[in-house]
């Protein structure tokens, strides 16, 4: 057998095994499966069903998800990247920081931590800011205000946040 003659078989064989996966992957996917593997049917769906018998809170189960938890204090890594003036200091900052709500109180303006960057301040002592966009403004940051990380953390830490967002204290 030539190379090229193998070439083509191994192509056209493991072409071949990925479409039978792919096949048999959205047979196992589908809600009404049925056979020894199936991963779940549709009686999994109505999993809640008569828990509460057997002392199940079923409303616990119903609450979001923990998606996020900001800690509303200035952790130990943020005491190190925010003198850095550098792209990776900045990004792990804006982790921390982006798409949270805080009301201002000496304004009493609702802001939110802008998601796409924050501002770098290079007089002494100073470093990183979030930047933040009053709710009754555009998306853009002509506007902004800057908040030190000390601040946005109180005033993170004061103010409700959506569903699946927990602020813990240090403490």
């Amino acid at each position: 057998m030539s190379g090229e003659s193998t070439e083509k078989r191994s192509i056209i064989y493991v072409s071949s095994k990925i479409e039978q996966a792919r096949i048999h992957r959205e047979k196992m996917e589908k809600i009404d499966a049925a056979g020894k593997d199936a991963m779940f049917g549709d009686e999994d769906l109505a999993f809640d069903l008569h828990l509460e018998t057997f002392g199940v809170d079923i409303a616990t189960l119903k609450e979001p998800v923990v998606q996020r938890i900001f800690r509303a204090y200035i952790e130990d890594w943020e005491k190190e990247d925010r003198f850095k003036n550098d792209c990776v200091a900045e990004a792990r900052l804006l982790a921390k920081y982006k798409g949270l709500v805080f009301a201002d109180p000496g304004t009493g303006k609702t802001f939110y931590a802008v998601e796409k960057n924050m501002e770098f301040w290079r007089v002494r002592g100073n470093g990183w800011f979030v930047l933040g966009v009053s709710s009754d403004q555009q998306d853009d940051c002509d506007d902004c205000e800057a908040f030190s990380l000390e601040i946005a953390c109180k005033l993170i830490g004061d103010t409700p946040q959506a569903n699946g967002t927990i602020v813990v204290w240090q403490g």
